[in-house]
């Protein structure tokens, strides 16, 4: 039964120097992210690594955008957000001018009571 699910991965592992951990600012991947709640783990990359959400430097501000390869190599980026219509094609080239990350985890808060520093009280 085991052999159906991935091997845990150690928390040792994802404590990483190239690993970071960004607030989901905009409301463009809502419902999934929540915009000023829930946070991303981002690894910064260079180049295209299979579809997924990415961070993107797009009109000098970074958001994120779900990624989609399409037939003859383009990228079409979009958000989840269906009041966000606007959908961009790339080739992999012009992606490569703009992607800061990839999202390989999200993190839903649940009390973000403990979050705050409060001092140890």
């Amino acid at each position: 039964m085991n052999d159906l699910f991935a091997p845990a991965i150690p928390a040792e592992t994802i404590m990483s120097d190239r690993l970071r951990i960004r607030m989901v600012e905009s409301d463009g991947m809502a419902p999934a992210l929540l915009p000023m709640r829930d946070y991303v783990l981002i690894a910064p990359i260079q180049s295209y690594h299979g579809d997924g959400i990415y961070l993107i430097d797009l009109y000098g501000g970074s958001t994120l955008y779900r990624v989609q390869n399409m037939l003859g190599g383009q990228l079409r980026l979009f958000m989840d957000n269906p009041l966000y219509t606007g959908r961009f094609t790339f080739t992999r080239e012009q992606f490569e001018e703009i992607v800061l990350g990839i999202v390989v985890a999200d993190i839903k808060v649940r009390d973000e009571r403990f979050l705050v520093d409060n001092g140890g009280k």
